[in-house]
């Protein structure tokens, strides 16, 4: 190589193609042919359509849930560096080349992000336009306001990632979202409002942006982190081709687990039914991932109750409860087929009987938070005391339908 731009061209390609041929293990040409393509050929019409007759259901989405798909979309990703394992041989000891590296992986993001968010925005256009009246000054701030967030929001998880480990950077990462989200909620009314302050928003983060990035690319000691971050960024694609077909590797970090230390029995009877049923509830307990994904969500939806209209709180309350099932029932089948369990002959039956014994213990947690924020959000002394205690029926009622098959 003889400049470090060709290195990151070089790197650039290499990963590229590696994406594609990832793509091309799971869309062969059958595929492409049977169902992508007319799947492609149907949305096409079905977007152009929208444009000349807008569907009756457009009026069920609100500002404030597209503003929520904007939203999570800022989440997603990250600012990729392109460095690799080998650099701390070679390219390390050349800084000039190595900052350079950085730097053009780092313009390579902001380019693809602000792409990306383009696309989004291009996929919202006719609800954008036709329903909520946007025109081009506005389409360009939303689009402005969303990429200039998702580029700070991946500069400060890395940051933060950097200063802050375990539980306590969970906490932040959990509060700064709940936080964020109101802010960005107001910012997107304020721009279908026509409000002049948010442009004094926008050079207010393009101003963060740079500043954070100047602060990000001058970080000591974040190699690793970010050969990490590249491997996890590069392998993306193949990891949710793999997800159910790898297995997981545990390495408990506690040699007593924080709940239930005695191993008491938490369901009476007899029966592999209850043993299985048994240990699918501590074993979810016990993942420190599950809780940690279990409070986000539970922390985004109880807010948004105090936000959302009467009627759309029972339509997402009842959805988020069957949202819960199916994350509970998609555990238990993943513990159950656990290379411990497979070494046992239980039958499906006993299986089944477990999913449906432990599924409610799992959902009930999450579900009366949100109902006691959605009671409360209703600022009547009932509200809570009802809604708590519907959550007891509406738990044991969703998980009754979603396990009704193994």
């Amino acid at each position: 190589m003889n400049s470090s731009f060709q290195l990151f061209a070089r790197r650039v390609r290499s990963d590229w193609f590696f994406q594609y041929k990832a793509l091309r293990m799971a869309v062969d040409w059958v595929i492409a042919i049977y169902f992508v393509i007319p799947l492609i050929i149907v949305a096409g019409y079905q977007y152009y359509s929208w444009w000349a007759t807008q569907p009756s259901w457009f009026s069920w989405i609100s500002l404030f849930m597209v503003g929520a798909v904007f939203y999570v979309f800022t989440w997603l990703g990250t600012i990729r560096y392109f460095v690799e394992e080998g650099d701390q041989l070679f390219l390390r000891q050349n800084r000039r080349w190595f900052q350079h590296l950085m730097r053009l992986g780092h313009r390579y993001s902001l380019v693809l992000q602000g792409i990306t968010t383009l696309l989004l925005m291009f996929v919202f256009l006719p609800l954008l336009v036709q329903v909520y009246g946007f025109r081009v000054p506005q389409l360009i701030s939303l689009w402005l306001i969303t990429y200039l967030l998702k580029i700070n929001l991946g500069l400060l998880r890395q940051l933060v990632a950097l200063r802050m480990q375990g539980f306590l950077h969970w906490i932040v990462r959990i509060v700064a979202f709940a936080g964020l989200f109101f802010v960005y909620q107001k910012l997107v009314a304020a721009i279908s409002q026509n409000a002049l302050y948010i442009w004094a928003v926008h050079l207010l983060l393009l101003v963060l942006a740079v500043f954070l990035s100047k602060i990000r690319l001058q970080e000591k000691g974040a190699f690793f982190a970010d050969i990490a971050r590249e491997r996890d960024s590069r392998m993306r694609i193949v990891s949710l081709m793999l997800i159910r077909v790898t297995e997981r590797k545990r390495k408990p970090k506690r040699k007593r687990p924080l709940l239930f230390k005695n191993s008491q029995r938490l369901f009476k009877g007899k029966g592999a039914g209850n043993g299985i049923a048994d240990l699918l509830v501590k074993s979810f307990f016990r993942n420190g991932t599950q809780w940690k994904q279990t409070i986000q969500f539970a922390a985004l939806i109880s807010a948004a109750m105090f936000i959302m209209p009467g009627p759309l709180k029972i339509t997402v309350w009842i959805i988020a409860a069957c949202a819960l099932v199916f994350w509970r029932k998609s555990f238990c089948k993943d513990e159950l087929r656990t290379p411990f369990l497979t070494l046992f002959p239980i039958q499906d039956t006993e299986k089944h009987q477990a999913l449906q014994l432990s599924t409610p213990i799992l959902v009930l947690p999450a579900l009366i938070l949100i109902s006691l924020c959605m009671g409360i959000s209703f600022f009547t002394w009932w509200g809570p005391v009802l809604m708590v205690g519907a959550a007891f029926p509406l738990a044991y009622g969703t998980s009754s339908v979603f396990t009704s098959w193994y």
